[in-house]
């Protein structure tokens, strides 16, 4: 493995990026955390195609899978998928719109949350190499594909403003925009939690993501989710582009990394609109359902939905 590469990464706060989607002028913000550098390293150094396609398999079928014709063409496509996104990262759009951003960190309730601006270091955590059970390195993928001078942002800026509780603004702010969202089935009510416009506010359900978080290796982690929206991206891109609206759309997304190679590409055909990857930002509004958050991250959405629904109702929804 190579030494550990360091990038120069803003780091702003969650309010320069309300103010942004305030103004109306459009954004794109695809919130390129760990888990898709982990991705595109292992397919940088052939990860994917090693010990018998054992890490696709079970990210496609959730266990290893016998060769047959059907399985061959569901690799293939899984590989390309994630071809499509490294171009994505490799040559984004040329527009002040786009952030192009990153984390490479487990840990993201650390202080660099709170640093306007940091040296990131991009060496894979050791917790990963033994997840993933192959040697790669972000470094090689970040000096293979000359990344190291890109405008890096810090990807964890809406988890920043769940701390700060500033992104408890953006319903206020989503009232202006025909919002579409992509997320888990139990969201379809964002509009009524939000005091949305229903004649503004598109829902489409994204599969469904395992009730609680990973724990544990690659390959005895009964949890981890099988990514299928990979298989399903044309069809969610055509039903995205088919929204029409007197005002300008705000896509909000909950979808893995599927939301990254939508938003590369509805941002190119749509620039004026405006993309949110939100993670499980999301979640904060929802503390009557079971949250798929481990400590101490749950806590910073548990003190997001008192104070945005009020201790009264927060504890009524909470007792559903």
């Amino acid at each position: 493995m190579s030494g550990r590469a360091t990038l120069w990464v803003r780091n702003p706060p969650c309010d320069e990026l309300l103010a942004r989607l305030d103004s109306g002028g459009g954004i794109a913000f695809a919130k390129r955390t760990h888990g898709i550098w982990d991705h595109l390293s292992l397919l940088a150094t052939g990860g994917w195609a090693a010990d018998d396609w054992r890490r696709c398999d079970q990210m496609i079928f959730k266990r290893a899978a016998e060769p047959s014709p059907a399985v061959t063409r569901e690799r293939r496509a899984y590989l390309a998928y994630l071809e499509e996104i490294l171009d994505d990262v490799v040559n984004p759009p040329r527009d002040p719109r786009w952030i192009q951003t990153i984390s490479l960190d487990l840990d993201y309730l650390t202080g660099k949350l709170r640093k306007p601006a940091f040296w990131l270091r991009a060496g894979v955590d050791p917790r990963l190499l033994s997840y993933w059970q192959w040697d790669y390195s972000y470094s090689d993928l970040i000096e293979r594909f000359d990344l190291s001078d890109r405008p890096f942002q810090f990807a964890q800026t809406l988890t920043q403003g769940l701390v700060s509780l500033r992104l408890l603004e953006l319903p206020q702010i989503a009232r202006q925009y025909h919002v579409v969202v992509v997320a888990p089935e139990k969201m379809r009510d964002l509009a009524a939690r939000w005091h949305l416009d229903p004649d503004h506010f598109t829902f489409l359900a994204s599969p469904a993501w395992p009730d609680r978080r990973p724990d544990g290796s690659l390959f005895s982690d009964p949890v981890l989710p099988a990514l299928r929206t990979y298989a399903i991206r044309h069809q969610l891109l055509a039903q995205l582009e088919s929204v029409t609206s007197t005002r300008p759309r705000l896509y909000l997304f909950e979808l893995g990394t599927c939301a990254q190679w939508l938003i590369a590409r509805l941002f190119r055909s749509r620039p004026g609109d405006s993309y949110l990857d939100m993670g499980r930002s999301l979640e904060a509004w929802y503390p009557d359902t079971d949250w798929p958050l481990k400590a101490p991250a749950a806590a910073v959405y548990r003190r997001a939905a008192r104070t945005y629904y009020g201790r009264a109702r927060y504890l009524a929804l909470r007792s559903r």
